[in-house]
Protein backbone atom coordinates (compact mmCIF):
# COMPACT_ATOMS: atom_id res chain seq x y z
CA UNK A 1 0.00 0.00 0.00
CA UNK A 2 1.34 3.49 -0.79
CA UNK A 3 1.75 5.61 1.79
CA UNK A 4 1.22 9.70 2.07
CA UNK A 5 4.53 10.46 1.06
CA UNK A 6 4.75 8.03 -1.97
CA UNK A 7 1.54 9.73 -3.38
CA UNK A 8 2.66 13.52 -2.62
CA UNK A 9 6.14 12.45 -4.72
CA UNK A 10 4.25 10.82 -7.70
CA UNK A 11 1.96 14.22 -7.55
CA UNK A 12 5.38 16.09 -7.60
CA UNK A 13 6.10 14.22 -10.99
CA UNK A 14 3.44 14.27 -12.22
CA UNK A 15 3.46 17.76 -12.07
CA UNK A 16 6.95 18.16 -13.61
CA UNK A 17 5.94 15.93 -16.35
CA UNK A 18 2.98 18.34 -17.54
CA UNK A 19 5.22 21.30 -17.08
CA UNK A 20 7.36 19.51 -19.68
CA UNK A 21 4.51 18.79 -22.15
CA UNK A 22 3.84 20.50 -25.02
CA UNK A 23 0.44 18.90 -25.59
CA UNK A 24 -1.95 20.27 -24.15
CA UNK A 25 -4.30 17.78 -23.19
CA UNK A 26 -1.85 15.56 -21.73
CA UNK A 27 -0.70 18.27 -19.21
CA UNK A 28 -4.07 19.32 -17.78
CA UNK A 29 -4.69 15.07 -17.69
CA UNK A 30 -1.31 14.97 -15.73
CA UNK A 31 -2.19 17.87 -13.78
CA UNK A 32 -5.70 16.55 -13.01
CA UNK A 33 -3.72 13.22 -11.92
CA UNK A 34 -1.16 15.14 -9.47
CA UNK A 35 -4.15 16.59 -8.16
CA UNK A 36 -6.22 13.59 -7.29
CA UNK A 37 -2.56 11.89 -5.79
CA UNK A 38 -2.50 15.15 -3.48
CA UNK A 39 -5.90 13.95 -2.22
CA UNK A 40 -5.20 10.74 -1.67
CA UNK A 41 -2.16 11.89 0.52
CA UNK A 42 -4.30 14.27 2.38
CA UNK A 43 -6.68 11.53 3.42
CA UNK A 44 -3.68 8.87 4.05
CA UNK A 45 -2.31 11.77 6.24
CA UNK A 46 -5.55 12.41 7.93
CA UNK A 47 -6.31 8.86 8.81
CA UNK A 48 -3.25 7.46 9.97
CA UNK A 49 -3.60 10.93 12.56
CA UNK A 50 -6.69 9.57 13.53
CA UNK A 51 -5.25 6.66 14.25
CA UNK A 52 -2.62 7.56 16.40
CA UNK A 53 -5.08 10.25 18.28
CA UNK A 54 -6.82 6.79 19.31
CA UNK A 55 -4.61 5.45 21.09
CA UNK A 56 -4.01 8.53 23.38
CA UNK A 57 -5.33 9.23 26.44
CA UNK A 58 -5.73 12.54 28.24
CA UNK A 59 -4.08 12.00 31.82
CA UNK A 60 -6.08 12.28 34.97
CA UNK A 61 -9.80 11.51 32.43
CA UNK A 62 -10.60 8.85 34.46
CA UNK A 63 -11.11 11.38 37.63
CA UNK A 64 -14.13 12.57 38.17
CA UNK A 65 -14.47 16.22 38.18
CA UNK A 66 -14.74 18.12 41.52
CA UNK A 67 -17.52 20.62 41.98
Amino acid sequence: MLTSNDYKELAARCTELASESSEPTVAEALRALASDYLARAGKLHFVNQGTRLQGMSIVGADKPIKS
